[in-house]
């Protein structure tokens, strides 16, 4: 403080004092590791966030599977077949031998696939398996798009043949032969009069396919074992002579009284001939049901018997320990049940 010849007070600083004081290295580096700690604690938080949004998407995607199966039902008299394979049939955007989703594609807003794409790939592709679906209910969002299966253009999650979702063809709608490729063999179709508790009956849910951690045909969701025949004849497919059987099937002859899981081809995607449910939901996997009603289960509440996590496939004609299908037979009975067969007043 100084006074002036005129007798004013004035106050003075130190010239020092004007200098703006900047952050030292330690307080930069704090300061950065305050940051980084909160961003790990956040991460966790809004990745499960992400998670929980993508599995909802996906329920309600499942959903309206459910309301559209349900649908066709009601005008066709029967569930549909996983494909219209025998005897196999033209659509009107001329897709030869259509699977569920172009056979269920009126009930949900429009195609499958876009028809101008089909027209532009032309015959080479007779099931039109280049052709990227054209329909977000069929695509689940959590489905990792880095998956692509041999020979595919594009992620699985966009493949008819590949995507997302399996249908319960086995109990449903399977239209496969007693001869595979044979039109006047007896087809293995489940009629629609059997299904007694839709409540408990599985129409649609994540599906893995056959390969590991997704491969081909996951368009069909196979059950934990396999399906009970009520006769005691075979099915003749190819299925039987993949190697995952070994030799005990070569002759294409599967054992009596059983059908086979869905993926048949053998090709190269086709790791394991059997496609389950996939749980990539937090260790769980969508499904709904046929009454409309849609639930995130484990691999186990489905039914299936587990390795490290893994459902297993059964091989032989005696289903996996543990391995139950009462979720899936549309009786809420697995078919091995004494009471199975036993017809409800």
């Amino acid at each position: 403080m100084q006074r002036s010849i005129t007798g004013e007070t004035r106050f003075t600083t130190h010239p020092r004092a004007d200098r703006r004081r900047g952050f030292t290295l330690i307080e930069m580096l704090v300061v950065i590791g305050i940051v980084v700690a909160l961003a790990a604690l956040l991460l966790p938080a809004v990745q499960a966030a992400r998670m929980a949004s993508q599995s909802t998407q996906c329920m309600s995607n499942l959903r309206q599977l459910g309301l559209a199966i349900t649908q066709f039902r009601d005008a066709n008299g029967f569930y549909p077949q996983y494909r219209a394979e025998y005897p196999p049939i033209t659509n009107a955007y001329g897709v030869y031998r259509p699977r569920w989703q172009w056979l269920m594609a009126s009930q949900l807003g429009g195609w499958a696939q876009n028809p101008d794409v089909i027209v532009a790939t032309g015959p080479a592709d007779t099931t039109y398996t280049f052709v990227p679906l054209d329909n977000n209910v069929f695509v689940c969002p959590t489905l990792n798009s880095s998956f692509i299966s041999p020979g595919n253009p594009f992620p699985d999650a966009m493949s008819i043949r590949s995507g997302s979702y399996g249908y319960n063809f086995g109990y449903l709608g399977n239209n496969r032969t007693l001869l595979d490729g044979d039109n006047t063999t007896p087809t293995l179709r489940y009629p629609i009069r059997t299904v007694k508790e839709p409540s408990r009956t599985i129409a649609f849910g994540d599906s893995r396919g056959g390969g590991i951690p997704h491969g081909g045909h996951s368009m069909t969701l196979d059950p934990p074992h396999f399906v009970r025949r009520t006769d005691s004849q075979s099915v003749n497919s190819p299925y039987w002579q993949q190697a995952y059987f070994g030799s005990t099937y070569s002759s294409g002859i599967g054992p009596a009284g059983v059908n086979p899981y869905g993926p048949d081809e053998g090709t190269p995607d086709i790791v394991i001939p059997f496609s389950p449910a996939d749980a990539r939901h937090s260790g769980r996997a969508n499904v709904v049901f046929l009454d409309g009603h849609a639930e995130s289960l484990s691999l186990a509440a489905l039914g299936y018997s587990l390795l490290n996590g893994v459902p297993q496939c059964q091989t032989t004609a005696t289903p996996l320990p543990g391995a139950i299908n009462a979720l899936w037979t549309g009786r809420g009975l697995d078919d091995y049940s004494p009471n199975y067969g036993i017809d409800a007043p």
